[in-house]
């Protein structure tokens, strides 16, 4: 029996956060988060003490709570300042919830692209489970459902976390366009039909957000699977576009992010590589896994200006970052054309949760596909 669950994203950690202690002309927000669909859970009663006494507890005894509060629309409790650890206890309609998991966020420039977070305010995120999971037992989902894949996210103002309503996102292959809510919210189905037929996960999207006095942002390569996709949108204000790129599921491919300026079109370098797709053939997709469906099922990868390819995975149980991961290749070029080359390899028999195509291009450089997260082989 195979459990198909909704995607989300979240970092998980305990409560304790060793970040620099914000300013107080800095906004800190406390968010409550339904775990199976990515909601803010408004009206929630939120009491906070001393301690760390607050994920996978139901009802933690601390015998002075120091400070309540109630949830507003979006489920978000503005705090007076950002606290380094706490105790908590959230209860809706009389019944205390369970935290799942809990997330923070420093509130100041990191290391990484700014678009990724805050700049000049906190969250901290404590997720429950409200809505009960959402499970599929048919092995062949993928091949007939008619569910959209489902996009969803609060759009925030990069600089201080204001929730923006009146943002305009729209998916730019399929033409289907939404607003976000009072509240920040959106919530994009593109139906069925645009990625029926294609073998997981060749069926890509652009989704773009807009919004007047803001930067356009770009979210290309994100990946059409029928279930909720959750996602992290920050808009800055000012003029130009922002391009986000996404890595793929599996996380070994990171995010990269670039600037345009109105107008502006990407101009890669000529000798740089390119991998443009990784795909499977054949292959299904079932609860949450990319399946081979056939004994001689290739891995197919599309790219320009590559000389060679490798495909790497890290199989199921094997600690990332312990271990090099698993190799397989030389992968054969099997034509090539002014589009891009097509390079092919035979499937080994795996259970991967990490799945990514790497290799040099004409200057040497290392490059990666997207990573396709959890592949195992399937015959039947």
């Amino acid at each position: 029996m195979r459990v198909r669950i909704a995607i989300i994203a979240v970092s998980l950690l305990v409560l304790h956060f060793v970040a620099q202690p914000a300013s107080a002309r800095e906004p800190v927000f406390l968010w409550v988060v339904d775990q199976n669909t990515g909601l803010g859970v408004p009206e929630v009663s939120v009491a906070i003490g001393p301690g760390k006494a607050c994920v996978g507890l139901t009802d933690p005894e601390i015998p002075n709570w120091s400070a309540h509060y109630l949830t507003d629309a979006a489920g978000r409790i503005s705090l007076p300042s950002r606290p380094s650890e706490f105790s908590c206890r959230v209860e809706r309609n009389g019944r205390v919830l369970q935290v799942v998991s809990a997330s923070g966020f420093a509130g100041y420039p990191g290391t990484g692209p700014k678009w990724m977070g805050l700049q000049h305010a906190s969250e901290i995120s404590l997720t429950v489970e409200v809505t009960p999971l959402e499970t599929q037992d048919d092995l062949h989902y993928w091949e007939h459902t008619s569910d959209p894949a489902r996009f969803r996210a609060y759009v925030e103002d990069l600089d201080n976390g204001t929730l923006l309503s009146g943002v305009t996102i729209t998916a730019l292959h399929s033409g289907i366009t939404t607003h976000t809510d009072e509240n920040g919210l959106f919530t994009l189905d593109i139906p069925a039909r645009y990625w029926k037929g294609v073998s997981p996960p060749g069926a890509l999207e652009t989704l773009v957000f807009s919004k007047p006095g803001y930067r356009r942002f770009e979210y290309r390569n994100v990946i059409l699977y029928p279930e909720l996709n959750l996602l992290d949108i920050y808009l800055e204000k000012g003029n130009g576009i922002v391009v986000r790129k996404s890595g793929g599921r599996g996380g070994m491919t990171r995010d990269t992010f670039f600037e345009l300026t109105a107008g502006e079109r990407e101009k890669p370098a000529p000798q740089k590589g390119h991998i443009l797709s990784l795909k499977i053939e054949p292959a299904t997709y079932e609860g949450g896994w990319i399946v081979c469906t056939a004994e001689h099922a290739k891995a197919i990868v599309k790219a320009r200006n590559v000389k060679s390819l490798d495909i790497f995975w890290y199989s199921t149980g094997t600690g990332i970052g312990e271990m090099p991961p698993a190799k397989a290749g030389p992968m054969k070029k099997v034509s090539s054309s002014p589009a891009g080359d097509t390079w092919e390899i035979e499937m080994p028999d795996l259970m991967a949760t990490n799945f990514w195509a790497q290799g040099t291009d004409a200057n040497g450089d290392v490059v990666k596909s997207m990573d396709l997260g959890n592949v195992s082989w399937g015959i039947r």
